[in-house]
């Protein structure tokens, strides 16, 4: 899950170099069409059949994960800030942990509740130290654009949960694959509709590498790490990792364009890595 969150903290740089050339859902129509032949590949390498009975099933998650989830989460962004939709990413463990809880998959204790909020504190600390927590895009428009990406993550909860079976029924490629074929195809259309011919062939060789590391590295190697823990450890276990990337993505950032490294950065990621270690030990 380290690997995971360091390949998804570099999604944030990738994408933030590729919005400069792309639409969000340019983006999202490459990203996602891309990937979906991949794992269409991976699928005939090694197939595995699936029970025609648990095809829907697996088809709503795809739908869940990418049409819905990217499609609340894209038109969220671009009515509030940045910093404000990784606040509310930091809250994915806290969904994730209710949905096993109510699902009876998980058991509540102590450690592991203290820890899920540590780590949440601990994010909104880097986040803050990171100036992403003010300015930006206020009134009606900025609190809509909140509730969209609290329902992409809540979407996105829905997606880890749910899927845990199928990834142990199935394994990590066949599920993962199946899923973001699914949402892919689905999204397909929507995609092409709000994308442009144009901007795809004025891509730059660097904004074509950024789509590539998002497609290969985030949605391909990123997506399968986290679903492969996922068949081995608690939902909330595996979700918690997420509240690591504000800290590695800062991380990333002071090494790659020299931002600065405050007190207040330090503090809040010592929070969260004790908030994942309480969690990890609950």
């Amino acid at each position: 899950m380290l690997l995971h969150s360091v390949l998804s903290a570099g999604t944030y740089l990738a994408a933030k170099r590729a919005l400069g050339e792309l639409s969000p859902f340019e983006l999202a129509l490459a990203r996602f069409a891309l990937a979906g032949l991949v794992y269409g590949g991976l699928m005939l390498l090694r197939p595995r059949k699936i029970d025609r009975r648990d095809l829907l099933p697996l088809a709503v998650l795809g739908f869940i994960a990418i049409p819905l989830n990217q499609g609340f989460f894209l038109f969220g962004l671009s009515l509030t800030s940045p910093g404000h939709a990784a606040l509310l990413y930091a809250m994915s463990p806290v969904f994730v942990f209710l949905l096993a809880l109510l699902r009876r998959e998980e058991r509540s204790s102590p450690w592991k509740s203290f820890g899920i909020a540590l780590a949440f504190v601990g994010a909104a600390v880097v986040l803050g130290a990171r100036g992403q927590l003010s300015g930006g895009a206020g009134g009606p428009r900025a609190l809509l654009g909140d509730l969209l990406i609290l329902i992409a993550v809540i979407a996105w909860a829905v997606y880890v949960v749910w899927g845990k079976p199928y990834a142990l029924r199935y394994g990590v490629i066949t599920t993962t694959g199946a899923t973001i074929v699914a949402g892919s195809l689905l999204y397909l259309p929507v995609g092409l509709w709000l994308s442009r011919a144009q901007s795809f062939r004025a891509l730059s060789p660097v904004g074509w590498g950024a789509v590539a590391y998002l497609i290969v590295l985030t949605s391909v190697v990123s997506y399968l790490l986290y679903y492969w823990a996922l068949a081995r450890e608690d939902a909330s276990r595996v979700a918690i990792w997420s509240n690591t990337q504000p800290v590695l993505t800062a991380i990333l950032a002071w090494a790659l364009y020299g931002d600065a490294l405050t007190p207040s950065f330090v503090a809040g990621g010592v929070l969260v890595i004790l908030g994942v270690a309480m969690t990890q030990r609950g």
